[in-house]
């Protein structure tokens, strides 16, 4: 088995890459891998000649999400097998394309209207089809960024009338990123490990910045209230783990805050029977769930999928549940896990 991990060797990588990880499994177990930089001319070429493909690539890097879809795609196409799949990423940084996705399957999720034009928006306000409060989103974008609790028709119709006309970028805001950290920061220690990391999120901004603004939609979901939290359930294989994570204060979202907990109790087993079917309805072979327990009817929603998040912090819960709810006491390592099921399937 001949392993391709796609990075470029001169640019450094984020200390959360999926990469990392995959060069120590490697190590570890004496597999053969090559570094291979994804961007070099007649790459194609160069990755035909290698069985399995792994690239861990960021919505936040403008080439990346500019090319690696393509690159991936390309290849899965000729027979080889890569991780994100076609099926893992296609809808990859685009909520409106996992909102169709997940209504296909009549998958537990918001409401959601999309609106392509103002008339439409302008006739469902007026017929009083809309309740508020309702969310706003770009379809870009994570850890919270791009995501706005609209409170009345007048405040959408601002809002609708900047999307249809000079649009809004989608770039995150640094001082977004630096309130949230101090606020969710509950020691000294926690402030400085968090003000060591500033150096990637610029890196991160800087990269973002080159996306082109976002305009001609309007996306909305429904405003589910909850208890506070939220929690991302990570679906790999016949495992499912989790990582909790806490609404700041005078906030309404929870991803991208940090203030995370690891209370097994929160994952009912209505959330790993929903998580397991939606993997195995939608063909994944990796997916994080963001999921909410509305406050009213004690349903589980999924709010939004991806494959990627912060493996290091799903490392915390210290273990998963199988399909039937058991839980084990050995910390589900993501990347470990994804190679593993590949290697598995090619011999």
């Amino acid at each position: 088995m001949r392993i391709a991990i796609l990075f470029d060797k001169n640019e450094k990588l984020h200390s959360t890459n999926w990469s990392l990880a995959w060069v120590e499994y490697c190590k570890e177990n004496n597999f053969s891998y090559e570094i291979i930089n994804p961007y070099r001319i007649e790459v194609i070429k160069e990755l035909l000649d290698f069985d399995i493909i792994l690239w861990h690539y960021s919505n936040y890097s403008f080439k990346d999400m500019l090319m690696a879809k393509n690159i991936l795609f390309t290849l899965e196409e000729q027979g080889k097998k890569v991780f994100p799949s076609f099926k893992d990423a296609w809808h990859f940084d685009d909520k409106l394309a996992e909102t169709y996705l997940l209504e296909s399957i009549k998958a537990p999720i918001p409401k959601s209207f999309y609106y392509y034009d103002m008339l439409s928006l302008e006739t469902d306000i007026k017929t009083n089809n809309l309740s508020f409060p309702i969310i706003a989103k770009l379809r870009n974008g994570s850890g919270s960024h791009n995501v706005k609790m609209i409170k009345s028709k007048e405040e959408l119709l601002s809002y609708a009338k900047k999307m249809f006309t000079s649009g809004i970028s989608s770039a995150p805001s640094l001082l977004y990123k630096a309130s949230s950290n101090i606020k969710s920061s509950k020691s000294l220690k926690t402030l400085i490990n968090r003000a060591k990391r500033i150096p990637e999120f610029l890196r991160s901004l800087s990269n973002a910045k080159k996306f082109n603004i976002e305009r001609g939609y309007v996306y909305l979901q429904e405003f589910i209230p909850n208890e506070g939290y939220d929690l991302k359930v990570v679906v790999v294989g016949d495992k499912l783990s989790f990582i909790g994570r806490n609404i700041r204060e005078g906030e309404f979202r929870a991803s991208g805050g940090g203030d995370l907990f690891y209370d097994r109790n929160k994952v009912t087993k209505d959330i790993i029977d929903s998580a397991f079917k939606t993997s195995d309805d939608l063909g994944f072979l990796c997916m994080g769930y963001d999921y909410v327990v509305n406050l009213k009817t004690e349903k589980s929603i999924i709010i939004e999928i991806s494959y990627g998040f912060s493996h290091q912090a799903l490392l915390d819960a210290n273990g998963y549940f199988d399909r039937n709810g058991k839980w084990y006491d050995e910390p589900m390592n993501v990347p470990y896990e994804i190679l593993k099921s590949m290697l598995d399937e090619s011999y």
